[in-house]
């Protein structure tokens, strides 16, 4: 009868340490799954998942200081099969890409965006690239949406705008000389205005005597 009794003591003692489990996995839009973080309460399932959210949370952020993960979230696993990533995206798909280019329009670093429409992928290469610009010094650089591709085999050919700009030539006292004009056509999205801005730089340095200077 002890023996019984001791028997159901310990039982009662197994199940009230057994606890919660709760995962949470750095997954991206296709199912593929980076990285797994799985937390034990004592309390409650809730306390777990708060601690596996948490954890998630932060080497999602710490990925993404790294230039990682940008095309993924945080999500609470359940029990079920592992959805494997696809060899490639769906070609319904459309791919965008915005570009970080610095002062002079060079390109520091391009982002693609994906989704099932030109404005989805934009905004979201958009996105990636505006949160690298305000990660770093943003001085003088800035992001340009370069376009679309993928889902159609003869993309569309890129609209085109013109802009305009003027820079100034001045005397060493600072006082105007003369202005000069150009003009730069160019698909929409990409860097018009600059291109047509270092023309008029590059007109105005051609008559710089002495210690005259050039401004925009």
């Amino acid at each position: 009868m002890k023996a019984l009794l001791g028997l159901f003591l310990l039982s009662l003692a197994s199940l009230s340490f057994a606890g919660e489990t709760c995962t949470f996995v750095i997954k991206d839009r296709y199912g593929y799954e980076f990285e797994t973080h799985t937390r034990y309460s004592s309390y409650s399932k809730d306390a777990a998942c708060s601690d596996a959210n948490w954890a998630c949370s932060n080497a999602l952020s710490n990925g993404r200081a790294q230039g990682r993960y940008y095309d993924a979230n945080c999500e609470m696993k359940y029990d079920g099969p592992v959805n494997p990533r696809p060899p490639f995206p769906p070609t319904s798909v459309i791919m965008c890409t915005t570009d970080l280019v610095d002062w002079y329009g060079n390109t520091v670093r391009s982002f693609s965006g994906s989704g099932n429409s030109e404005w989805e992928a934009c905004r979201q290469s958009e996105q990636f690239c505006q949160y690298e610009l305000q990660r770093g010094d943003a001085n003088g650089r800035r992001c340009v949406t370069r376009g679309i591709g993928g889902g159609n085999p003869y993309p569309r050919p890129p609209r085109e705008t013109t802009e305009t700009c003027s820079a100034n030539r001045y005397d060493p006292a600072g006082f105007f000389i003369q202005s000069y004009n150009a003009s730069h056509t160019g698909p929409i999205g990409s860097d018009v205005r600059g291109e047509a801005c270092r023309k008029a730089l590059n007109y105005c340095s051609r008559d710089i005597k002495g210690r005259q200077t050039c401004r925009l």
